[in-house]
C-alpha cells in the first residue's frame, strides 16, 4: 500500500481514473496504454482510432503492421499538453522502407509530469512490418515493435525500467468505385515486465488487445472504431475495462485540408470528444489535435511530418490517386490522375481475376494516358487492378488496390439508352441527353452510358476514350 500512495499522483495524471487505481498494478499505471494519451495528432483527432487506418508513422504506436503501407520515408514530431497542462508529451517517429517490402522504424516517447518534481516516463522502440505473402496485393501485413521503457516516478521514489513487445497485422480489402474495408488485430504488451528499482519488485505489464475496424466511402471520407480491452485476471483491470474509439475524417481541396471528429466511451467516466485538423503538401503536412474531458481537462496536440524522397527534394511523386471505375458488358473503364506538378513516363496496370494468382499487365505497352478501357472483361467476375506509375524506367508508386466487376447494362436503363442512341444518331441532341440522362440515373456507374453522355456534351463528340484511344 505504501508503494501504492507513492504512484497515486502518476497514476490520476496518467489518466484520471481513481476507481481504477485501488489494488492496480504499478506497472500498468505507469505505461498506460488504454487512457487518452495516445500519440500522433491525426491519430487522437479521431480519438485514437487508428489501429485500422494506422498509415503514418505514429502506426508505430498504434498498429506496427502499417508502417508497411508507407512508401517513402517520413519523419514525424509530435508535442502534446494534456490534462490542463499537467502532462507533456514529446514524440518523434522515423520510419524508411528498405528492399522486399520491409519497412523499419524508430521511435521515442517522453512523457513529462509537470506536478510531480523529476518525474518523466520514457519509450524507446523499433519497428519492422512486412506483408505476408500468401494473400496478394500486399492486402495483409504483419509489424512487430520492440520497447524499452524508463520511468523516474520523481520525488526521490526512484525509477522503474523494463522491455516489452507488441504484435500486430493489418488486413485491407478493397470494393468496387475505390471503397476499402479494413481490420486490424493489435496485442500490445505481448511481454513487456517492469523492474521496479527501489525496491527489486519485478510485475509484468497486463497485455492490451486491440480490434479496430475502418471503412473508406471514396479516398476522401473514412470512419473508423477501435475497441481495446485488458488482458488480465485482476477484476480492476481486465475485461471491465472496455471502451470503444470511434472517429471519422473527410479531405476537402484534393486532399489538402482534412478535417476530423471522434469519441472515446470511457467504463466509468463521461465520453471524451476530440477534433483535428490538417494541412498537407507535397512533402509536409501539420496536424492539430484538440479534446476536452468534463472531468480530466484540455488536451492539445500538434505534430509536423515530413516526407522524404530519394528523388529531387521538394518534387511531387506521381502516385496514382483519385481512381474512378466504369463497367460495361466485357468492359472496364479506368480513369486516375496523380499531383500536379509531378512527372512520370507513363503507366502500368496490373489485373488478376479472383482465380488468377498472380497480377500480369492488362496491356504491354507503357500507357501516355491517364485512362486505360480494357475489353474482354467476363461479365459477374471479380477483378483485382491497381495502377504502377513508371520513373527514370522504373515501376515505383502504384495506387491501392481494389475490385471491379463488368457487367451488362440494366434492362430499364438499355431501354433509355438505346432512346438516347437513336436520338444521337438522327442528330437529335437535346432528346439524346435526356435519354442518356435517365440511363444514368438507372445505371450510374456503366461505361457505355457515361461515354454517351461526354459525346453529347462535347463539341467534337470525343467519348471517354477520346481519338479511338484505348
Amino acid at each position: 500500500m505504501k508503494k501504492f500512495e507513492k504512484l497515486k499522483p502518476i497514476l490520476f495524471a496518467l489518466c484520471g481514473l481513481a476507481v481504477w487505481a485501488v489494488g492496480s498494478s504499478q506497472a500498468w499505471a505507469i505505461f498506460d496504454r488504454g487512457g487518452i494519451l495516445g500519440v500522433g495528432t491525426r491519430a487522437m483527432g479521431l480519438s485514437g482510432a487508428f489501429t485500422a487506418m494506422a498509415d503514418d508513422p505514429s502506426a508505430a504506436y498504434w498498429n506496427p503492421a502499417g508502417l508497411g503501407q508507407l512508401d517513402r520515408s517520413e519523419i514525424l514530431g509530435m508535442y502534446g499538453s494534456y490534462l490542463n497542462d499537467k502532462d507533456r508529451n514529446l514524440y518523434f517517429s522515423f520510419q524508411y522502407p528498405l528492399p522486399d517490402d520491409i519497412h523499419l522504424a524508430l521511435s521515442t516517447n517522453n512523457l513529462f509530469y509537470t506536478d510531480i518534481p523529476g518525474a518523466h516516463e520514457d519509450q524507446y522502440m523499433g519497428s519492422v512490418a512486412i506483408p505476408l505473402d500468401f494473400v496478394t496485393g500486399k492486402r495483409l501485413l504483419a509489424g512487430v515493435n520492440f520497447r524499452y521503457l524508463f520511468s523516474d516516478l520523481g520525488n526521490g521514489n526512484g525509477s522503474a525500467q523494463g522491455t516489452g513487445v507488441d504484435l500486430g497485422f493489418l488486413f485491407r480489402q478493397p470494393f468496387q468505385d475505390s471503397t476499402e474495408f479494413r481490420a486490424g488485430l493489435v496485442l500490445t504488451d505481448l511481454s513487456t515486465t517492469i523492474h521496479y528499482d527501489s525496491t527489486g519488485v519485478e510485475q509484468p505489464v497486463p497485455s492490451l488487445l486491440t480490434v479496430g475496424l475502418a471503412y473508406r466511402f471514396d479516398p476522401t471520407t473514412l470512419v473508423s472504431a477501435d475497441f481495446p480491452w485488458n488482458i488480465s485476471n485482476d477484476a480492476l483491470v481486465g475485461g471491465g475495462n472496455i471502451q470503444v474509439r470511434g472517429g471519422v475524417e473527410h479531405w476537402f481541396f484534393d486532399g489538402r485540408l482534412g478535417l476530423r471528429a471522434g469519441c472515446i466511451s470511457f467504463s466509468t467516466l463521461p465520453a471524451e470528444f476530440s477534433l483535428g485538423a490538417s494541412y498537407r503538401a507535397a512533402d509536409w503536412s501539420m496536424d492539430y489535435a484538440y479534446s476536452n474531458h468534463p472531468q480530466l481537462g484540455n488536451n492539445h496536440r500538434l505534430s509536423a511530418d515530413y516526407f522524404f524522397d530519394s528523388g529531387t527534394p521538394g518534387k511531387l511523386q506521381p502516385k496514382p490517386f483519385m481512381v474512378q471505375s466504369l463497367v460495361g458488358d466485357g468492359k472496364i473503364f479506368l480513369k486516375w490522375d496523380i499531383p500536379k506538378g509531378s512527372e512520370t513516363d507513363g503507366f502500368l496496370v496490373y489485373v488478376r481475376s479472383d482465380d488468377d494468382k498472380d497480377f500480369h499487365r492488362a496491356k504491354q505497352e507503357l500507357l501516355q494516358t491517364k485512362f486505360c478501357l480494357l475489353r474482354g472483361a467476363k461479365n459477374g467476375v471479380r477483378y483485382h487492378v491497381f495502377i504502377q506509375s513508371v520513373v527514370g524506367g522504373q515501376e515505383k508508386y502504384s495506387c491501392n488496390e481494389w475490385v471491379v466487376v463488368a457487367r451488362p447494362m440494366s434492362t430499364e436503363a438499355k431501354r433509355y439508352y438505346d432512346r438516347g442512341m437513336d436520338a444521337f444518331n438522327h442528330n437529335q441532341v437535346s432528346a439524346a441527353l435526356y435519354s442518356a440522362r435517365k440511363a444514368e440515373e438507372y445505371d450510374p456507374n456503366n461505361y457505355d452510358i457515361k461515354d454517351l453522355i461526354n459525346k453529347l456534351e462535347t463539341s467534337h463528340h470525343e467519348g471517354l476514350v477520346p481519338g479511338g484511344v484505348e
